[in-house]
């Protein structure tokens, strides 16, 4: 397993929100490429999928929260241009789109995504 992954997992089995942590998809190539899909059980019914697809010169992520609906994501699609940090933005429980101050350093930017999901489920 791909050291990335072990880092991510180390955050997110010491973290008190997390409940548990399982690995839904894992796929890693000898030329560099790793795609990995990761499920969380949070309280209040509410669950963590951490998705991120990394090549040598290229990144997508997303961390998602939901119940039955998506209820607040982070990721960097290319969308939303006119925003000042894009492409990182955040999509909140009411539909809005906002700028993102994640940097696409996955295992920086989990620490912040838990710490933003602990303050708006003021556990």
């Amino acid at each position: 397993m791909s050291a990335l992954v072990d880092d991510i997992l180390g955050i997110l089995r010491t973290n008190a929100l997390v409940k548990n942590t399982r690995i839904v998809h894992y796929d890693e190539t000898p030329s560099g490429i790793l795609e990995v899909k990761i499920r969380c059980q949070l309280p209040k019914s509410h669950q963590l999928q951490i998705w991120f697809h990394v090549e040598p010169d290229f990144q997508d992520y997303a961390y998602q929260v939901f119940t039955t609906v998506p209820l607040l994501r982070w990721d960097n699609a290319p969308h939303y241009s006119h925003l000042p940090t894009a492409t990182h933005h955040f999509h909140d429980e009411r539909g809005g789109i906002h700028e993102s101050y994640l940097t696409g350093n996955i295992a920086r930017d989990l620490r912040t995504v838990l710490q933003e999901i602990v303050d708006w489920m003021k556990v």
